[in-house]
């Protein structure tokens, strides 16, 4: 009898020994950042480019902080059969732990909700947000707190993230991205006029529009959109990912209450749809200039788990192309636009002055063959005459740097998982990105 007393109190022991040391254990803030569409061949090239020696010795390479960072890789296949991913499924999976179709926003196969890190967080006091340079509507910031059957309906989205929680808390505390015309839409005959903006003034929510505005806050909760549609490509504006950040952990801090939040470097993507090498690596300096900051930041603060990771890669980006063996890096720091924005441009401009354009702004030698492609699209007169201009302008860039694309849509490859802090070694290895999510999870509801 006594031996069995002796058990049990043994066991329960054991057993409250181990949850206060899983508490213990538990980071008190957590931070996911997402490099939309980074797969690993991005880490590789951006390597390069940033070394920039081009065809020098490369013996003595520098590593990135992607490369320094780099714990293990995660699977990314969706639920439908497929294998290759959409952002909509993967940041479901990345949200909640549970794989789905591609398109669903936090909704299962049978489309109903998965609860995702934000709302267990939410229950448990945290303070949540998310901070994109993107549309916050858009597929990887909207799985984190919204569910809908399809990404596409982002105007419902916009109108969850206004809808409060039952005790009347809202769905998040930080939002900072863009997509105003979801949040402000004008009535028709089947819709009445949303002013999702207005409603959050008048109901104690800070509500900015630019980055000065931004930087002269003082308490959450708040929300910042900063286009109505779309951020520029950072090739063709400024790097604002780092600062957006340091604002927001300002904001976090001043709150004094433990949190979790999902950045994402979003147009790496948008690049890579777009077979722009240019754009992606502009795209990676930004993030490569956030992490610089962040990971100090974390390994300083010593409560704060931060994992880095990719929904999926985009594009089918190869370093060789065309038979050749090598892959000219230096030659992408001559490109000067985004093959977009020069497309877009060149279209509106008298042929007369492509030349000067094309030499301030993609400054290669041109062979007899390119310069006649040239001169046949500023000519064209077709429906699709950006489109014309623009794959003409990318197979220029091709032939030139020997970045070879597969694909303008997304791969199924394995993709980086990157960590920092005290908490990295829960990530090394082979996983899939839902076990990213469970473990986020579980550290949220240890936290009770």
């Amino acid at each position: 009898m006594f031996r069995s007393i002796f058990i049990s109190l043994t066991l329960i022991t054991s057993m409250a020994f181990s949850v206060s040391a899983k508490a213990e254990e538990a980071p008190r803030n957590l931070i996911m950042v997402i490099g939309d569409g980074m797969g690993f061949p991005y880490l590789s090239a951006y390597r390069y480019f940033k070394d920039g020696r081009g065809m020098t010795d490369q013996a003595d390479m520098e590593h990135t902080i992607f490369d320094r960072y780099l714990v293990g890789a995660a699977s990314t296949y969706p639920a439908d059969g497929t294998l290759v991913t959409d952002s909509a499924a993967s940041g479901t999976a990345l949200a909640t732990g549970y794989k789905t179709y591609n398109g669903a926003i936090g909704v299962d196969a049978d489309e109903q909700p998965l609860k995702n890190m934000m709302e267990y967080a939410n229950e448990r006091g945290f303070l949540t947000g998310t901070i994109a340079t993107t549309r916050v509507t858009h597929a990887t910031p909207a799985s984190f707190f919204a569910h809908v059957p399809q990404r596409r309906m982002e105007a419902e989205i916009a109108d969850q993230y206004a809808t409060r929680n039952e005790d009347g808390s809202w769905k998040f505390d930080l939002m900072l991205g863009s997509g105003r015309q979801f949040f402000v839409r004008e009535g028709d005959e089947e819709n009445e006029a949303v002013d999702h903006l207005e409603y959050f003034r008048n109901h104690g929510m800070r509500v900015v529009s630019s980055y000065e505005d931004l930087q002269t806050q003082q308490r959450l909760p708040l929300i910042g959109l900063f286009h109505d549609r779309d951020f520029p490509y950072v090739i063709d504006d400024e790097k604002r990912l780092k600062m957006m950040v340091e604002e927001s952990l300002r904001l976090l801090e001043n709150a004094d209450q433990p949190y979790v939040i999902m950045i994402e470097a979003a147009m790496i993507d948008w690049c890579g749809h777009g077979n722009d090498i240019g754009c992606a690596m502009h795209e990676m300096a930004e993030l490569d200039q956030l992490l610089e900051f962040l990971i100090p930041y974390v390994e300083e603060q010593g409560d704060t788990a931060l994992v880095v990771t990719a929904d999926h890669s985009t594009g089918g980006l190869t370093l060789g192309a065309d038979g050749e063996y090598q892959f000219r890096a230096s030659e992408i720091n001559k490109i000067g636009r985004s093959l977009r924005l020069m497309a877009t441009e060149l279209k509106d401009m008298p042929g007369i002055d492509w030349d000067d354009y094309i030499e301030a702004h993609l400054p290669f030698p041109l062979s007899t063959e390119q310069q006649s492609e040239l001169k046949r699209v500023a000519s064209y007169e077709g429906d699709n005459h950006r489109e014309a201009i623009n794959d003409v302008l990318r197979d220029i860039v091709g032939y030139h740097t020997r970045a070879g694309w597969t694909t303008s849509g997304h791969t199924g490859e394995d993709v980086p998982v990157i960590a920092a802090g005290p908490w990295a070694e829960h990530f090394r290895g082979t996983q899939d990105q839902t076990d990213i999510a469970r473990q986020f999870i579980e550290w949220i509801k240890v936290q009770d």
